[in-house]
């Protein structure tokens, strides 16, 4: 290598280069073009080493007067392989970081160079988790924590301690994200608290790294299928306006700058059009492709070709969402995304089915579960054994359903996926009614009935109920049309059993009043709320008071012109009179509306709470469905009734 070294050195001072050499000269050790390259990199980075004393390759070097981290070819290197992310071109980002992590392992031991080598295999997990490589990023992540955390005592100025900070950070997020897609979501969950407990110490004056953080915890909430939760995350984190280092007053436009929030606009998307919303839906997708394009990322653009598609499938346009995940499938196979791939394959197994093309369904849905079990997406696996489930009960194979379908329960229960839960036992529920109306069960019809009955009507109060996580009333009313069909099949297995009882418990329980959660207390002068009744539906009390057309105690100044003119303090309250009932003690406790009161209110951004339980036995303590709302809070870990009580309104009265 020294011969090497100044036979180079030679060429530079007679000005010529490699390409002025003969032909013979440059072939005369039999080595190719690729490994001269590669050795005059190894050599370029000795040279930088040797002059710096290694000093560049400090991330404690305080010299305010470099912006560089740890001087050429590294911070060179860096930059070049966030340009092939960009492209796409993760091979050509592997084969950079690959060269520059074999440069620092040449380099002699110290904290400095762990640091980096720390800092490269992390970057290295991050490329290797979005080409769908999750068992080596998993050693790599592994590695370079253990590299990071080795180093933390280790002296630092503090512009290295920041490096070192945000480094760690990245390693946390992209460990979370491989935790996500294995499924393990309270893992994910302790990994990213991990994270968060570093941001303190962290300068962040952008607010990037929260962001990130912020964008995993609603990535997680969407897992779990939290719906309400991660929407209302994800818009309070757009709405966040970042702070420049000079504290320079943020632009117009969306305040999460930076690549993340094109993210959470992505992430709002499929939270919108899981939720029905679908024209919100493509309003968000647009304005997230114009952000990574302003951003210059264009394989996050790509990715959104599957999530445009999974709108409008969700739409119903069958058709164009085919074409556009045979679009998108065809990119990420070119592209060896192989777990974009499986979840375009899910999709078109569903899209298969329903254009009845069984077999075509059968082999998508069947290459997709294999390339999730490869890549040890637990979540996305059992996604695909549930629509398995589905395919085989079409074919008529039972066996097949409830083993697929027992199986997919399994895993949403390991992880706590409790709203997949439900939809296992509807589509078990599903499954049974059908085949009452098919075959004769003769003495067991009562039997099967109520196994369904069982699993039905848990499942679609679980479903409802999930409709007050959100915050306003058109996300509520849309996820009600879609928690409707549950309730639907439960009403029809009530009815096919013939039980009035049941029937009349159901529509108690329906028609409950929906309590607002308030985050301010009533003004000390409020008088004691009194029961007021709708003029619309009957009063809940036994001994209701007369209609009242005046305004209420918390009536909306804009419902009623005269309210609020003389100083009353109930004016800022933002609850209007018309089609309001309230139930529970006069003293205490929040109002609970029903009809109109109830979403006029929430539309203005109140939350609503679980509605109260109807007592149908007040000398027994029995409420409206009793069994069933234990069973479903049992089975899947949500509220279904709040604490309040109120009692059912006899017929009779």
């Amino acid at each position: 290598m020294r011969d090497e070294e100044r036979r180079a050195e030679e060429r530079r001072k007679h000005g010529q280069g490699d390409e002025g050499r003969p032909e013979e000269q440059r072939r005369d050790d039999g080595r190719g073009d690729e490994q001269r390259r590669d050795e005059g990199r190894q050599h370029e980075v000795r040279r930088a080493a040797a002059r710096s004393g290694q000093a560049a390759g400090n991330p404690a070097h305080d010299a305010p007067s470099s912006p560089a981290r740890y001087g050429d070819p590294f911070d060179e290197g860096f930059a070049l392989a966030e340009q092939h992310q960009a492209v796409p071109d993760f091979g050509a980002a592997l084969a950079v970081y690959a060269q520059l992590l074999t440069l620092a392992e040449s380099l002699d031991d110290s904290p400095d160079v762990r640091f980096l080598r720390g800092h490269l295999l992390s970057d290295i997990a991050t490329v290797r988790l979005r080409t769908a490589d999750p068992v080596r990023a998993a050693d790599d992540l592994e590695h370079a924590l253990g590299l990071l955390r080795g180093v933390a005592d280790a002296p630092m100025g503090p512009r290295g301690r920041q490096v070192w900070l945000e480094v760690l950070l990245k390693t946390f997020m992209a460990k979370a994200e491989l935790l996500r897609g294995r499924g393990s979501l309270d893992e994910a969950a302790a990994c990213v608290d991990e994270a968060a407990a570093l941001l303190p110490e962290f300068h962040d004056p952008e607010g990037l790294r929260t962001a990130e953080v912020g964008l995993t915890r609603v990535l997680l909430l969407i897992d779990r299928g939290q719906w309400g939760a991660a929407e209302e995350l994800a818009t309070a984190l757009l709405s966040t306006p970042p702070v420049t280092a000079e504290e320079r007053p943020c632009a117009p436009g969306p305040a999460a700058a930076g690549p993340t929030a094109p993210r959470l606009l992505d992430c709002l998307a499929m939270i919108c059009a899981s939720t029905n919303r679908f024209d919100l839906a493509d309003d968000y997708l647009a304005r997230a492709e114009e952000g990574f394009r302003a951003a210059g990322d264009h394989g996050a653009r790509q990715g959104l070709l599957a999530h445009r598609a999974h709108v409008v499938m969700l739409r119903g346009d069958l058709d164009r969402a085919e074409k556009l995940y045979a679009e998108a499938s065809a990119l990420y196979e070119e592209q060896g995304l192989s777990d974009e791939l499986a979840v375009c394959e899910q999709a078109r197994a569903a899209l298969a089915e329903r254009r009845g093309e069984p077999a075509v369904a059968r082999d998508l849905a069947a290459s997709s579960l294999a390339r999730f079990e490869r890549l040890g997406a637990g979540l996305a696996a059992a996604d695909t054994m549930l629509l398995s489930a589905g395919h085989a009960y079409g074919r008529g194979d039972l066996d097949s359903m409830r083993r697929l379908a027992q199986g997919a329960r399994e895993v949403f229960e390991e992880r706590r996926v409790y709203e997949r839960c439900a939809q296992v036992d509807l589509l078990l529920a599903t499954a049974l009614e059908d085949n009452l109306n098919r075959t004769d069960h003769g003495a067991h019809e009562a039997r099967s009935v109520a196994t369904a009955l069982g699993l039905a009507l848990p499942a679609a109060l679980a479903l409802e109920a999930a409709r007050y996580d959100f915050v306003t009333a058109h996300a509520r009313s849309q996820w009600l049309q879609l928690a409707d069909e549950a309730m639907r099949l439960a009403f029809r297995l009530a009815l096919r059993r013939g039980d009035q009882g049941l029937l009349f418990e159901l529509v108690e329980h329906r028609c409950a009043g929906a309590s607002l959660s308030l985050t301010r207390e009533p003004p000390p002068t409020t008088p004691p709320r009194t029961p007021r009744p709708s003029p619309a539906s009957p009063p809940s009390p036994p001994q209701p008071s007369p209609p009242s057309t005046t305004p209420g105690p918390t009536a909306d100044p804009q419902a009623d012109p005269q309210a609020g003119r003389h100083g009353d303090p109930r004016a800022g309250l933002t609850f209007p009179a018309p089609a309001m009932k309230t139930y529970g003690p006069a003293d205490e406790g929040a109002p609970v509306l029903g009809g109109a009161a109830g979403e006029a209110a929430a539309a203005v951004g109140l939350r609503v709470a679980a509605p109260p339980r109807v007592l149908m036995a007040p000398e027994s303590g029995r409420y409206a469905l009793q069994e069933y709302v234990r069973a479903a809070e049992l089975r899947y870990h949500r509220r279904i009734v709040s604490e309040e009580a109120v009692p059912f309104w006899p017929p009779t009265t």
